[in-house]
């Protein structure tokens, strides 16, 4: 029945479901947009419903279309549309869907309350009580069931929702449709907000004649097993309140600063493999800690691919960015673009840093919160900015007390966590499957990315994009980043830096692989348990809640408490590098190179010691919008963080190896790069048809060659000057 109208929309809407590659659910998803804009179709309206059941978002260009396409005649056409654009949970259209319930059509009434239902977004306080009041006035209509089901699913816990609760309850009359259809819809509204107190209703429900009513009851009962509490038990709690009074205890053993130099940069003397740890455990956030397992079980193993880009990488920087900065004796990297292309280029490259660093750490701590400390400690999501704030002021605390020494030794304390966190999943999930044959796969999961080893724009991954991608981001991180150049400057010479740096590289290459495989383990792990899986999440839907998720339900006591340190360990010490460089700038840039009377000592120190609570105190802030970000944890951190990082490297490239640059060029080779970055990133909700199709991992290589192309043409134009490279270098 595939090209049959009034089937065909509910075809394609499973097979949207069930599609494992984006570009398949778009496919299907135009073919529903076409069935409603085809004036002649008969199924419109099952078209709209589909689309709104599966909450597609429209866009501005989209909307003006539905809205201004001839309306189907039947009356559920208009709540079916105004459902639709209801999805994307403007106020405004939420209200204006709410208005139906005042239609003197019960069935347009009906289908209203149905879609407040299922809509994915809470609903404003007004429009809950204003659908309460109708469910109330219409209660004992069997007409109205769906009306009483919605009241119910959004009403407060306050008693309120006991009552319609009961009002659903079905009838003693038996056989009835209408008692049928008020049996379904307890059914589904238990699901959404059922217990294990309403199991016995449930099972009764079970031996209904009814087939509808035995699948609706079922699906209930699955959903409520999935929402059993998580035991997140004493010993956990011990070892976390453990780690964290160690990272405390750290900060005040190295507290005793003299100087901002020894403060920010360890005194330029500190231990190669301690500083290389560090600069591994602050690239490795939480959001690649979780989202590499993520990315494997969703995506599969092409993107791990990239690590083949390290020896490269470790020639280039190696060879030519640490000499050059280990030449300088600075404190801020963005002193280096002062004394070589002016202030204004200065403040700019500053203001980039301090924008990825601070969106960096805000999405780290959201991250964090909402995917791991939410769920295992079964709070509402409301409680997300709270967790936020706990963890930036334990990580500021011992952060501002001790600095970059302090900072450093809790990175390499907890790598060693980190690391042990990963292997010890790995090694039980193997014990609980039957061995490493159990878990590693022996075909190509039809959820995975088609193997691909060429640089084709429409690929989301391809080999060779993978290693282009993480080459060009390894490259413009570690040649213009405050974190990574404040490491090498905490080494003594130019040969400990790069001994520095090829120790946080074979660290990364090191983790990248591990959390592949420990994503090929729980892809096999929840594959063979799907009943563990979170509530209303498939296998690849889930795939960023699944190492949370094992933590919390396949783990003994104390060892839950172990895998959740180390998920901390690569936020906290992600942020408190962030936070040590984030002061270095602001302090260094912004503060001393503004300021008239010089301060020095302890009072410089204290100075600083207040800009870190600063920049904890803007990382919270935040971190509460970083929810609205759409896409999987490793596209958020292409999409939003990654951003200016090639932009802001090519202000590097323009000072270090282009001899003729000038101000002017640096400008526009950073808002170039910068423009391109955003259109890769954006342009199919901006409408820009160029970019449409393009993978986001191309954001950074071709923000980085129109930059650096666009910067070389314009600094040949005879607007300003810039300092000779050879006098810069004589001064130092």
């Amino acid at each position: 029945h595939g090209d049959e109208p009034h089937y065909r929309t509910g075809i394609w809407r499973v097979l949207v479901r069930a599609a494992p590659r984006e570009s398949e659910k778009a496919a299907y998803i135009d073919l529903l947009r076409g069935a409603y804009f085809d004036t002649i179709s008969p199924d419109r309206v099952h078209a709209l419903e589909a689309l709104a059941k599966l909450e597609h978002v429209v866009s501005d260009q989209d909307r003006v279309r539905f809205e201004r396409s001839p309306r189907p005649e039947s009356p559920e056409a208009e709540p079916c549309l105004r459902w639709l654009l209801a999805v994307s949970g403007a106020e405004s259209d939420v209200r204006s869907l709410a208005e139906l319930l005042d239609s003197p059509n019960p069935r347009v009434r009906g289908l209203t309350a149905y879609a407040l239902r299922h809509l994915p977004h809470k609903l404003p306080a007004d429009v809950a009580a204003e659908l309460q009041e109708v469910a109330a006035r219409e209660a004992e209509s069997n007409d109205q069931v769906y009306v009483v089901s919605s009241a119910f699913v959004n009403a407060a816990d306050d008693g309120t929702s006991q009552r319609f609760k009961e009002l659903l309850l079905p009838s003693a009359t038996p056989g009835s449709v209408e008692n049928e259809e008020r049996k379904r819809e307890i059914a589904a509204a238990l699901a959404i907000l059922g217990t294990n107190d309403d199991l016995p209703l449930l099972t009764r429900l079970l031996n209904d004649p009814s087939v509808d009513v035995r699948l609706s009851a079922a699906h209930a009962v699955l959903r409520i097993d999935r929402r059993r509490p998580v035991a997140f038990r004493t010993l956990d709690w011990l070892v976390l309140t453990g780690y964290a009074a160690g990272m405390l205890a750290i900060g005040w053993y190295y507290s005793r600063a003299k100087s901002v130099d020894e403060y920010l940069l360890g005194g330029r003397n500190m231990k190669p493999w301690a500083v290389g740890i560090s600069l591994f455990a602050t690239l490795m956030s939480t959001l690649s800690y979780l989202a590499s397992p993520g990315e494997m079980v969703r995506h599969g193993p092409l993107v791990f691919a990239s690590v083949l880009s390290f020896p490269l990488v470790y020639v280039v920087v190696g060879r030519f960015i640490i000499p050059f900065i280990m030449r300088l004796r600075v404190t801020s990297a963005y002193e280096i673009l002062e004394r070589r292309l002016g202030l204004s280029v200065r403040l700019l490259g500053s203001t980039l840093f301090l924008l990825i660093r601070l969106l960096w750490m805000a999405l780290i701590v959201y991250g964090t919160s909402a995917e791991v400390m939410i769920p295992l400690l079964q709070l509402d999501e409301s409680a997300t900015p709270w967790i936020c704030a706990i963890m930036a002021i334990v990580t500021v605390i011992y952060t501002s007390m001790g600095g970059l020494r302090a900072v450093v030794v809790t990175d390499v304390v907890q790598t060693f966590i980190m690391f042990g966190g990963a292997i010890l999943a790995l090694v039980l999930i193997s014990n609980q499957l039957g061995g490493v044959a159990a878990w590693w796969p022996t075909t190509w999961s039809p959820t995975w990315d088609k193997p691909s080893f060429f640089f084709a724009p429409g690929a989301r991954v391809s080999i060779g994009l993978a290693i282009l991608s993480q080459f060009t981001w390894y490259l413009c991180t570690v040649g213009s980043d405050q974190m990574a150049i404040q490491r090498y400057l905490a080494t003594r010479d130019v040969a400990s830096a790069r001994r520095m740096f090829g120790i946080a590289l074979i660290c990364n290459a090191l983790i990248v692989l591990l959390l592949a495989a420990l994503g090929l383990a729980l892809f096999a792990f929840f594959s063979a348990n799907p009943a563990m899986l979170p509530d209303g999440k498939t296998v690849t839907t889930g795939a960023d809640q699944l190492l949370p998720h094992y933590i919390a339900y396949g783990l003994p006591a104390g060892v839950s408490g172990l895998l959740v340190a180390g998920i901390l360990s690569a936020a906290m010490d992600s942020l408190s590098s962030g936070i040590n460089s984030a002061c270095s700038v602001i302090t260094v840039d912004w503060i001393d190179r503004f300021r008239r009377i010089q301060v020095h000592g302890k009072e410089h120190v204290r100075e600083a010691k207040l800009v870190s609570w600063v920049v904890g105190l803007a990382v919270v802030l935040l971190s509460i919008f970083a929810g609205a970000v759409e896409g999987n944890l490793f596209e958020k951190c292409y999409t939003v963080v990654n951003l200016p990082v090639a932009p802001l490297f090519v202000l590097f490239f323009m000072a270090m190896f282009v001899p003729w640059a000038t101000p002017l060029g640096a400008w526009m080779a950073a808002l170039s790069g910068l423009g391109i970055g955003i259109g890769l990133a954006y342009g199919f909700e901006l409408g820009w048809s160029l970019f449409v199709g393009w993978s986001f991992l191309w954001i950074m290589p071709a923000s980085l060659a129109t930059g650096v192309a666009v910067g070389c043409i314009a600094s040949l134009i005879p607007i300003g000057t810039a300092r000779p490279m050879l006098e810069m270098r004589s001064q130092t």
